[in-house]
């Protein structure tokens, strides 16, 4: 019915569903999710990514831990530099509703 991908249950590198480049799978941390990153290492990434028993692993950046610990590197998330997935992102940020009519006013903006 559906010809949307089998969601990933491994960690490592593969290619991207969307526009076939190179990413890395890692799972995150917070959630548990497995998301893509950008295999290249990139200083002014957001994600610190590391392995442990075989398994990439990934966190963001936060206040209380704003740099990379340990032996996790810096990397970017794929979503960043997909074409194929900003566009679909953009696409579902602008729903046909509100696309057509807007969001209402308030009564002072009236």
């Amino acid at each position: 019915m559906y010809d949307r991908p089998a969601p990933r249950r491994t960690t490592g590198y593969g290619t991207c569903d969307a526009c076939g480049r190179r990413v890395l799978y890692a799972l995150t941390d917070k959630h548990r999710k497995i998301i893509a990153i950008d295999p290249p290492e990139d200083p002014s990434g957001n994600q610190a990514v590391s392995v442990r028993d075989t398994v990439y692993w990934t966190r963001q950046l936060t206040n209380e831990r704003p740099r990379p610990e340990g032996r996790e590197v810096l990397r970017k998330p794929h979503v960043a530099s997909c074409p194929v997935a900003r566009a679909a992102a953009a696409a579902r940020r602008r729903t046909a509703t509100r696309a057509r009519i807007g969001v209402r006013p308030v009564r002072w903006q009236r």
